[in-house]
């Protein structure tokens, strides 16, 4: 029947996002860059992405930049992000937009277990707006304000949350940069049935370090879910030539995943590559699922 389809489309959410909240997809990550690095992104500085990963990143962010995201999951479910960040004399503003198609699904009744002919949908999507600030040479901060609005079938629900996250660069190390995010943490203002869920809350430490006069950088994430377990994430990305940057990465979740789904090693990473041209760029990232396939992401990115 429509519920059971409903749990179904909640299960795949949770085993692309890991998580057992409501607003799942706020989870599923965003950005080619960022998931071929694994998802250790909370302490990379200067990228458009920083809206979703770290507010305060964006505080690095010297011009204005456009970036957009396409992700396509298997089962006709697909997700994108997009944001605008545009830095002005003393801080950084920005918007971005967040959605989750979660695709069609046959109704079911129990006169018709087999279906009733008829489809049904998911839809979901956040819109947000961010601020950050350099408070110093070596700290800066940053806050997210977000409307979340999701459908499935006839239910829906809806929510607001903040992201409040710092930066710290010590100016004894070059290139090094440390970072700490709270994300999603706000309330579901409506319910898809009697009981709001809880967000999708999570704590998020990271360190990156930038080698080889900028060439090579080095990322690792701590991340608490207030509502799951703990992940450990790190990434790595090389230029190898002035146009190409190649990228890999790991993750605790995703060997986890793998292990449950007897998958192997190359099932717990993550791979990508990019390209800049004067003012654009295009990135690409491949993650493997052992039981449930793969995954692409691809970013476009113009600076304006």
């Amino acid at each position: 029947m429509k519920l059971a389809c409903t749990l179904t489309l909640f299960a795949l959410l949770s085993a692309f996002a890991g998580g057992t909240t409501g607003f799942t997809f706020l989870q599923v990550p965003a950005g080619a860059r960022a998931v071929a690095m694994g998802g250790a992104f909370s302490a990379v500085p200067g990228d458009p992405l920083s809206l979703y990963w770290n507010p305060a990143a964006s505080a690095g962010i010297e011009e204005s930049k456009l970036s957009t995201t396409y992700t396509s999951y298997m089962m006709d479910m697909q997700a994108g992000f997009a944001s605008w960040v545009n830095p002005r004399e003393n801080d950084v503003i920005g918007v971005s937009a967040n959605y989750f198609f979660g695709g069609n699904f046959q109704r079911t009744s129990m006169e018709d277990p087999m279906g009733t002919g008829e489809e049904f949908s998911s839809n979901s999507m956040a819109l947000a707006g961010t601020w950050a600030k350099s408070l110093t040479e070596t700290i800066s901060i940053g806050a997210t304000g977000r409307f979340i609005y999701s459908q499935i079938d006839s239910y829906n629900a809806n929510g607001f949350s903040v992201d409040l996250g710092a930066m710290y660069s010590p100016s004894s190390i070059a290139g090094l940069t440390g970072a700490l995010v709270v994300r999603n943490a706000g309330i579901q203002t409506k319910a898809f049935y009697n009981e709001n869920d809880p967000m999708p809350t999570e704590i998020s430490a990271g360190v990156s370090q930038y080698l080889l006069n900028g060439d090579l950088l080095i990322a690792a994430d701590a991340t608490m879910p207030f509502e799951g377990e703990i992940d450990v994430a790190a990434g790595i990305e090389y230029k190898p030539v002035a146009m190409l940057v190649l990228r890999t990465g790991w993750s605790l979740s995703a060997k986890d995943t793998a292990d449950n789904a007897g998958g192997g090693f190359v099932d717990a990473m993550a791979f990508g590559m990019g390209t800049e041209y004067n003012n654009f760029s295009l990135d690409y990232a491949w993650k493997p699922y052992a039981d449930l396939g793969n995954t692409h992401r691809i970013s476009l990115g113009m600076d304006i």
